[in-house]
């Protein structure tokens, strides 16, 4: 059967089979794209919350240790180059001759500081990183394998523990020293994860000359390079774009050895030139495995 222009019925019902069928694909598309979206909106959404999270735990700290942030007085430590997990089960407050008294710690043990104080190790694991898991095992044990009542480990199990990168602390005088300042309320106390946890080889760029990819390459892998959430000193949290957002807009992944000036094209990822608490030098979680 044909109508009057000539064309078959069947024709024209394969045609709209087609058109419905294409239609049907790109709605399949877009609610696909659609959900993605959503789901890494509610991922940041919740990594914003776990930073706010992060900061009412260091409020509680802060309020019974003298308004200090968390640190370890005794440790002297490579905190740059120590895995996570080192000496989790040895307390940092022993005799400082003891040889069964090790003193080097991970930067994460100053997080850990938090968990120490009954916070939810959850908090520092961000949904959006992919290799993230999650640490049941923080309380210590006895050589019989009872949990000690209130007793807990000094530092995470392993570097897949942690989502977040913490404010170095600074090589002052020929020894390291607390890298935060309740003064300094600018500065970048914590922010997802440093992308030196997780890049084999990855080397710090001038930030200032980049865009594109080439941008997202020095931005953290917990959002795929898209974002990356901040918490200040002062207690905020913001999601940013670049991570030159420190105190004097500097690379908050990099360290720039000069305490006088803004350091926006820093590149060093030497600890021993974070010397300011003005500059903000993020580390850890180190061990990771990197991509």
């Amino acid at each position: 059967m044909r109508n009057r222009s000539g064309i078959a019925l069947w024709q024209v019902i394969v045609a709209i089979v087609v058109v419905v069928g294409g239609l049907m694909t790109l709605a399949g598309v877009l609610m696909v794209a659609g959900l993605q979206r959503a789901n890494g909106l509610t991922n940041r959404t919740v990594c914003m919350s776990n930073l706010a999270s992060i900061n009412k735990a260091v409020i509680i700290y802060k309020g019974e240790n003298d308004g200090a942030w968390p640190w370890l007085y005794d440790t002297m430590s490579e905190w740059d180059t120590t895995a996570v997990g080192t000496n989790r089960n040895v307390s940092p407050f022993g005799k400082k001759d003891d040889p069964n008294n090790p003193k080097r710690r991970s930067v994460t043990s100053l997080m850990f500081m938090l968990v120490r104080m009954n916070q939810s190790p959850g908090i520092f694991r961000c949904p959006s990183d992919r290799n993230a898991e999650y640490d049941l095992d923080v309380k210590a044990y006895a050589d019989d394998g009872d949990i000690l009542e209130g007793e807990y480990y000094w530092d995470f199990a392993k570097p897949q523990n942690v989502s977040y990168s913490w404010q170095a602390p600074l090589w002052k005088g020929g020894r390291f020293a607390q890298g935060m300042d309740n003064n300094e309320v600018e500065a970048v106390a914590v922010a997802d994860m440093t992308p030196a946890a997780t890049k084999a080889g990855w080397k710090a760029a001038d930030v200032t000359k980049l865009d594109g990819a080439a941008l997202e390459a020095q931005m953290s892998p917990n959002h795929q390079g898209e974002r990356v959430n901040v918490l200040r000193v002062a207690g905020y949290i913001q999601p940013q774009k670049r991570p030159d957002v420190g105190v004097d807009k500097d690379n908050i992944y990099t360290a720039s050895g000069d305490p006088n000036a803004g350091s926006p094209s820093a590149t060093s990822l030497d600890i021993r030139k974070h010397l300011s608490k003005s500059d903000t030098f993020l580390i850890g979680p180190v061990g990771r495995t990197a991509e």
